[in-house]
């Protein structure tokens, strides 16, 4: 190889108005994934949940039977009842509708602590309503309603880790 023609470590960083420039590219073609490697040079780009990612980590991670297997304490509390509250216990099979994780990550029911839910027990959401905040990779992913219906059940607990396909919500 030439070495004249490779560039050297400093040509080949990009300044912060050419990454910005690949961002902006990134968002106008709709990709979450950008790598450019120069010789030593490397830049990795990542827009959005990564869904493969999320796929491989939940494939290599060990299953907690004890986590799962772990009893949930049920209380009554009154519809529209906001904040950490108590939940219903774990669903039994069932043909009610779900709202689903994405991704794995943290559940959140609002936007920052002490905040108001986003939805409660009871009410009504419509396709494309925000119903809770998962924290995956250090970024806030705003969950929305894929279905119309009202709320019958939390299914998740506030602050923890969920996984992919779980179900948060149930409604009616």
């Amino acid at each position: 190889m030439d070495e004249s023609n490779s560039p050297s470590p400093k040509e080949s960083l990009l300044d912060l108005q050419e990454i910005r420039q690949i961002v902006d590219l990134m968002a106008q073609n709709e990709l979450s994934y950008f790598n450019l490697k120069v010789g030593a040079f490397k830049i990795k780009l990542r827009r959005g949940s990564d869904l493969e990612a999320a796929k491989d980590l939940l494939s290599a991670m060990p299953v907690a039977n004890s986590i799962a297997a772990a009893p949930v304490v049920a209380a009554a509390s009154a519809p529209g009842e906001s904040g950490p509250g108590p939940r219903d216990p774990a669903p039994a099979a069932s043909d009610a509708p779900t709202i689903n994780s994405p991704m794995v990550g943290t559940f959140y029911r609002s936007a920052t602590p002490g905040e108001k839910a986003y939805i409660n027990v009871g009410d009504t959401v419509d396709e494309g309503t925000t119903v809770c905040i998962i924290e995956a990779m250090k970024v806030m992913n705003e969950i929305k309603a894929e279905a119309r219906g009202t709320v019958a059940r939390v299914l998740a607990e506030d602050g923890k880790p969920v996984q992919y396909g779980q179900p948060l919500f149930e409604l009616k």
